[in-house]
């Protein structure tokens, strides 16, 4: 399993010291939501882990309190990613969607890619220039601000 089970707030510094890119689940065993996602966060973690260069946590808010408080967790699930030792992002809330897009940026940074968002856009088309509007007839004007009833319908 590439997922690592935090039991200590010693054992977190050491992790974001020695790894450089780190994603975190924090959790609770009571949390509907948590154990919801928890699937979610465990099949990108085998997917996207990195050995030395991109691991995968999670902890328990009630058994490391200390790490929540040290995080400030108010709301779980959440999740922290840490970049170098140093945090740099975090999501609240059981959202697939952005989990799974920040998940793969740091994987790409990992791999020493540009992450997603990152990456240089192709450069939009320039847009069609706008013709002037055509000056309606007073009738037809008239009858577009007429409200439609049965009667006239």
């Amino acid at each position: 399993m590439s997922v690592i089970e935090l039991k200590s707030r010693e054992q977190f510094n050491e992790l974001i010291n020695k790894t450089p890119y780190v994603a975190i689940q924090a959790q609770a065993s009571w949390c509907g939501p948590c154990k919801a996602i928890s699937p979610f966060f465990t099949k990108h973690a085998d997917a996207h882990a990195i050995p030395d260069k991109y691991a995968f946590a999670k902890f328990d808010t009630d058994d490391v309190p200390d790490l929540a408080f040290e995080l400030g967790i108010r709301s779980i699930p959440a999740f922290f990613f840490f970049k170098n030792g140093d945090k740099d992002n975090d999501l609240i809330g059981p959202i697939p969607p952005k989990l799974k897009a920040l998940v793969e940026g740091y994987s790409a940074e990992a791999k020493g890619e540009a992450p997603a968002a990152e990456k240089p856009a192709e450069k939009p088309a320039e847009p069609a220039a706008e013709k002037p509007a055509e000056e309606k007839p007073a009738e037809e004007k008239k009858e577009e601000n007429t409200l439609k009833t049965d009667e006239n319908f």
